[in-house]
């Protein structure tokens, strides 16, 4: 074998070698695990939830006679005529991510038009919430 012809078999070895040294090293960048803590940010508060099995809604009214009413699972027309027939009624909202409770708002509520802005709200925050959830590379949520 030649001179030039050993030459040009090296140069091809390592060109294929090198070729399989950048692959090794694609390959192993799109591996990362992610485990850093996620936190959520809310007012005054910071949640810790990197370790949160299960996040629930609550949504709750108190009547000005005090009688406290679950708000989630009634339709239109049912609060509808509850704030016609309770206005000045306690709205809260809430978080649970299992055992801490986030309090998203608390507030009177006159009519069903202002509970709906909040309730328009509250759905974004936790759409927003169950985005960042899934969303590994993201660690830290300030809701609005």
């Amino acid at each position: 074998m030649s001179h030039a012809t050993k030459l040009t078999l090296l140069r091809h070895a390592g060109a294929v070698a090198l070729a399989f040294c950048l692959a090794l090293v694609a390959a192993c960048g799109s591996t990362k695990v992610y485990t850093a803590d996620k936190s959520v940010i809310y007012r005054d508060s910071i949640y810790n939830i990197s370790n949160v099995q299960r996040i629930t809604s609550k949504k709750t009214a108190v009547t000005p006679g005090g009688q406290e009413v679950n708000l989630a699972n009634m339709d239109t027309k049912a609060l509808k005529d509850f704030f016609k027939d309770n206005p000045g009624s306690t709205v809260s909202m809430y978080m649970e991510m299992d055992d801490q409770q986030l309090t998203y708002v608390r507030t009177k509520v006159d009519s069903y038009n202002d509970y709906s802005r909040l309730n328009s709200r509250y759905d974004k925050a936790m759409k927003d919430l169950t985005k960042f959830m899934a969303d590994k590379k993201k660690t830290q949520l300030k809701l609005k």
